[in-house]
């Protein structure tokens, strides 16, 4: 941790430690586990009964005695305070029932405070499923067969969203061939995740300027990249391959663009 996260850290912990309401709270997260950078927020799993969570959560949410002061701070999923402050410090406090808290993975939690017999067991790794690959290519079809629509109209800037919208499906399909579950891996880390070969096709393709052939060229390239590795993978998961939509795809933006994939 960097010397500001510890500072955040120690004074967060310092915070839980003088609330009677709070039992025992664990550092959790990436820094939790070891995996953590100088760009990870701070992550704390409090634990709190039922009737207090939500007047913790309200209070954390205020100016609090020992908390840095907040430009930011919402609730997620009813029971986690993520918030941020004037130097653009983020944290986040999940405010976990002792049921809640047996779901956990005791292996990814750091004792802060509370007695350490409440810290729960190491969960026992199953491998998480794979992105269903059907519903992925079909929509990645249906999205690439609307870009008549947008050039037709003249909407390079919607024209420009789907285009994203295909890069973001590619990426979904590297995934599945690497074998990497959804969930598995955190919303702002990707490098990891992909072969060297798949970044590099992707960083030598920026997003492409508002314009007709740019688009196109963008769109074509997306597709082909795109059917050329769905194809034997799902040869190889023995999914269903919609060969009339991607017949009709073929047939209809060879019409309207004489764009061939």
């Amino acid at each position: 941790m960097t010397d500001e996260q510890q500072a955040l850290l120690k004074r967060l912990t310092a915070a839980l430690a003088a609330d009677p309401r709070v039992h025992a709270a664990w550092l959790g997260g990436s820094l939790g586990q070891d995996a953590g950078d100088a760009w990870s927020d701070v992550d704390i799993v409090v634990l709190v009964e039922e009737p207090n969570r939500l007047v913790c959560i309200a209070d954390y949410r205020t100016t609090h005695p020992g908390l840095p002061p907040l430009v930011l701070s919402h609730v997620v999923h009813g029971r986690v305070l993520a918030a941020i402050t004037p130097d653009w410090e983020r944290f986040d406090l999940s405010f976990l029932t002792p049921a809640e808290l047996l779901s956990q993975d005791g292996a990814g939690l750091k004792l802060l405070l509370g007695d350490p017999a409440l810290t729960p067991p190491p969960r026992i790794q199953v491998p998480g499923a794979l992105q269903p690959l059907g519903p992925l290519v079909t929509e990645f079809l249906r999205v690439l067969g609307l870009a008549p629509v947008a050039v037709g109209r003249g909407e390079w800037l919607t024209m420009q969203q789907g285009v994203e919208l295909l890069r973001h499906m590619l990426i979904d399909l590297m995934l599945i061939e690497n074998e990497v579950p959804p969930g598995s891996r955190g919303a702002k880390r990707l490098n990891a995740f992909l072969t060297d070969d798949q970044r590099a096709w992707l960083e030598a393709r920026p997003p492409p300027l508002a314009e007709r052939e740019a688009l196109i060229a963008a769109n074509a390239a997306l597709a082909r990249q795109f059917l050329a590795s769905a194809k034997p993978l799902a040869t190889k998961l023995g999914a269903p391959w919609p060969t009339a939509f991607e017949d009709a795809t073929r047939r209809h933006l060879k019409a309207t663009l004489s764009l061939k994939i």
